[in-house]
Formats: C-alpha cells, sequence, structure tokens
C-alpha cells in the first residue's frame, strides 16, 4: 500500500470556481481551487493540477499550464492555495478533486500534509489514473524522522514516480534526447538541438522499467564524495542523467516524471511542449500535432 488513511472526516470542501475566461493569473491566486473548464465541455479530459510548493514559481506557471491544456482540449482545475504550502500548516485544501480527474499533474516540495488531505492524494495514486510529477516533486513530503509518514518522504519519488530525490548539480542543464527515444510521441514537435534548460541537474535512483526520454548534463561545484540528508554521493565534474522518463508503477499509473519545471523553463516552446505532450500521453490521447502553436510563458527578467 502507498499509504493506509486513518479514518478521519473528509476535508471541508473548497469553492470551486468555473471560469470561461482565458484569463488565468488573478483568478487563481485569489483562492485555493479554480476550474477552468467550460461547462460544455465536461466530457474533455479532466487534468488537475497540484501547487504544493512556491520554489520555481509553480502558483504562476501552473495556472500558464492549465490555460494552454484548456485551449487543446482539457478540462482543467488548478489546486493553488494563497500561501505557499511548503511553509503554511493550512497545506493544500481542495484535493477532493482529484477524485474527479483523469490525470494529476502534480509540482509539490516538501510538504506535512495531515491525513485528511493527504488521503485525496493516496486515493488518487491507488486508483491507477495517470500521474505526471514536475521538477521537486520527487521530494514532495518532508515528514519528521518520528512521524509515521516519514517514509512517505523517499517513497513518494521511488514508488509513484520512479525516482527519488538525491542530490542536485550546479548551474544550467544540457538537454538532449534519450537513446532511442527521438520518436517518442512525447518529443512530437520538439527541436531540441541547443536546448539549455536553467534549472540544475538532479540525479536519479532509477526504479526499474523507468523509459528515458530526456537526458541532462550538468556541472558540479563538488567533486568526490558527499553527504547529505538523503545519502551519500560521489559526484564528478561533469554529469549526465535522465531528466524526463516514462513509467507504469505498481499502482498502475502510467507515469510521466521530469525535472524540467524551473521558472524559466516555461519561456521555451520545447519545455512546455514536452510537458504538454506528456500530460496526453498520459491520458492515451494523440499529442498535439508539431505544427500546432505552443504558447510560452512570459516570465519577467530577474
Amino acid at each position: 500500500m502507498f499509504y493506509q488513511p486513518l479514518l478521519l472526516p473528509s476535508c471541508k470542501r473548497q469553492k470551486v470556481k468555473n471560469s470561461m475566461s482565458k484569463v488565468f493569473c488573478g483568478m487563481v491566486l485569489v483562492g485555493v481551487v479554480c476550474c477552468c473548464g467550460f461547462v460544455e465541455a465536461n466530457q474533455r479530459p479532466h487534468a488537475v493540477l497540484v501547487v504544493g510548493t512556491h520554489h520555481y514559481s509553480p502558483q504562476t506557471t501552473m495556472p500558464f499550464l492549465a490555460t494552454e491544456l484548456e485551449r487543446l482540449g482539457f478540462r482543467t482545475t488548478v489546486v493553488n492555495p494563497a500561501w505557499d504550502p511548503e511553509k503554511d500548516e493550512r497545506g493544500l485544501p481542495g484535493l477532493e478533486v482529484l477524485k474527479d480527474a483523469d490525470v494529476g499533474i502534480f509540482f509539490m516540495r516538501f510538504l506535512q500534509l495531515e491525513d485528511d488531505q493527504l488521503a485525496h492524494i493516496t486515493e488518487f495514486i491507488e486508483s491507477g489514473k495517470a500521474v505526471v510529477g514536475l521538477r521537486t516533486s520527487t521530494h514532495a513530503f518532508n515528514y519528521p524522522k518520528d512521524h509515521p509518514r516519514h517514509a512517505l518522504n523517499n517513497d513518494f519519488g521511488q514508488k509513484v514516480l520512479g525516482s527519488p530525490y538525491l542530490i542536485h548539480l550546479a548551474g544550467k542543464t544540457q538537454v538532449k534526447p534519450a537513446r532511442h527515444a527521438a520518436h517518442h510521441p512525447i518529443l512530437n514537435g520538439v527541436d531540441t538541438a541547443g536546448w539549455v534548460s536553467p534549472g540544475t541537474l538532479y540525479l536519479i535512483d532509477a526504479q526499474p522499467g523507468i523509459v528515458p526520454v530526456l537526458i541532462g548534463t550538468g556541472r558540479s561545484k563538488r567533486i568526490g564524495t558527499v553527504t547529505n540528508q538523503f545519502g551519500v554521493h560521489e559526484l564528478e565534474e561533469t554529469m549526465s542523467a535522465p531528466i524526463a522518463w516514462t513509467w507504469k508503477n505498481s499502482y498502475g499509473n502510467r507515469v510521466f516524471t521530469t525535472a524540467l519545471g524551473h521558472e524559466k523553463d516555461f519561456m521555451n516552446p520545447n519545455s512546455v511542449r514536452v510537458i504538454i505532450n506528456s500530460v496526453f500521453w498520459s491520458v492515451n490521447q494523440p499529442v498535439p500535432a508539431s505544427e500546432t502553436a505552443i504558447s510560452t510563458f512570459p516570465v519577467s527578467p530577474q
């Protein structure tokens, strides 16, 4: 079992707002949950995007992603509190909408959710529905060592997404297709020549059966044996690892996991297209045609 929830009262259902608009930033940031789907389009696949951190600014990029998915044929719901769930004990109200999801898109980091909220994620994973995990979701939880959910810190990455978090390197990441992946539908319409992600390279502990789609190469400032809370690691100046892969986990979830998700990845049409294609792939839908225009997120220069 992924997690056996206690018999607790259900989370109080948060208000879900239906929108007919393409405007996304304001309407999501002011509420806990925002439904962006058109009323007449209830038969379209339903993607629920869960914003469980403000690290890398998913509270703004996930509403943008939802708008693109809407334009391309999905219904979407964004669970996006007005606070940072990583740092606020109120956590993630509104997760009960996962019960109606065809795919859960998770951008979470170091959460300590109460059992009533965690139970909604547990039930969704154990339902075997499609899962997309972005960037920090390999380290989605951070329960203390004496907490009964402490094992989940490792298990969500390892057992649900295909790798736990180990350590990250420094600087940007060079991106190229994995061997034999050039014709994978998730890379349809993607121009990988000269692709550089602004995010650091995450090293992984690949679980049996994952299928790499993208390989990242990065540089480390630290060389040799390095120890952190996740273990002991042997680092070299230049290292490569999968940064995007597919998987079928033991719960039956059709999984796509990627280290893409830095705020500025959403300025790159390659990154946005890979993530959008992965959502279509995860629910067994044809990915958008290569000639389909993909919007990018207008991140302000820092």
